[in-house]
């Protein structure tokens, strides 16, 4: 149930902004995330203190073991956009990327659990109806499309993700994004399908009947919860994508080099910045 691109937009975020708006949100984030949680659960005072306790040592861990780590996956496409980009390169870069997933997953779960033991039994039971109601929410809203209304989305999320890189993109590498976001299969209804698994799996851990703060630990490795359908699909669409990357990047300008490595450059800047 991972998502190459959505997971990179959300590792990557910190350096996806510019360089100024990075140190903003991520020295913001310890004040954002638990307005967020907050949004799923309603937290009294003792457990916003709590929440604010377990936060220091999230952040910390996140700022010295994992910030450097993007700075180095910054660092590895620097380096293979100095020559004709293959796609063994964009592989690996993307194998780290959801690496980096992981880790920060398995934190972050680490770090709730604490949490979890805190929340009343009606905390629980809304907390759940809030990630069930969500979940009905997008599937109205993503089943909705037809495959036409599919494949202009992708183009756009494609193209913009791409222009935040490089700038403007020629026309032949327009409809470089046009046929890949029409080769791409869809996996919406196996994405929803597979949220709802994970929300039934989590509604039963969070009974807290004997043992399960180690079930929690390992839910986000629970291969059960993913469709083969849907892996395979997810594989073919990583697979385009990653040699749209390629293409792209093989067939950009002097000008697009130039904002591509400007950008870049920043971006581990301030990562590097953040991290110290």
């Amino acid at each position: 149930m991972k998502h190459t691109l959505k997971k990179a937009a959300l590792i990557l975020v910190l350096f996806l902004g510019g360089c100024s708006s990075i140190t903003f949100i991520y020295n913001q984030f310890d004040n954002l995330f638990p307005w967020y949680l907050q949004s799923y659960v309603d937290l009294d005072r003792d457990q916003k203190k709590y929440l604010d306790e377990l936060l220091t040592p999230f952040f910390q861990w996140h700022r010295v073991e994992e910030m450097p780590k993007y700075a180095q996956i910054i660092g590895d496409l620097e380096l293979a956009i100095n020559d004709e980009v293959d796609i063994e390169s964009i592989t690996l870069i993307t194998y780290n990327v959801e690496e980096s997933w992981f880790r920060l997953e398995d934190q972050m779960i680490m770090w709730a659990t604490p949490l979890a033991r805190e929340l009343s039994d009606d905390q629980i039971t809304k907390f759940i109806q809030v990630l069930k109601t969500k979940t009905t929410q997008s599937e109205k809203k993503l089943l909705v499309r037809n495959d036409q209304v599919y494949q202009s989305d992708s183009y756009k999320s494609l193209r913009k993700n791409l222009r935040r890189f490089m700038g403007s993109l020629t026309k032949d590498q327009l409809d470089l994004v046009k046929i890949t976001s029409k080769e791409m299969k869809r996996v919406d209804a196996e994405r929803i399908q597979s949220r709802k698994a994970f929300n039934e799996k989590l509604s039963l851990i969070l009974q807290r009947e004997q043992g399960w703060e180690e079930r929690l630990k390992k839910i986000t490795h629970s291969d059960d919860l993913v469709d083969e359908n849907y892996q395979s699909t997810y594989t073919f669409n990583t697979d385009l994508i990653q040699h749209l990357l390629v293409a792209i990047l093989n067939s950009r300008n002097d000008k697009q080099d130039q904002r591509l490595r400007t950008q870049l450059a920043r971006y581990k800047a301030d990562i590097n910045s953040l991290a110290n």
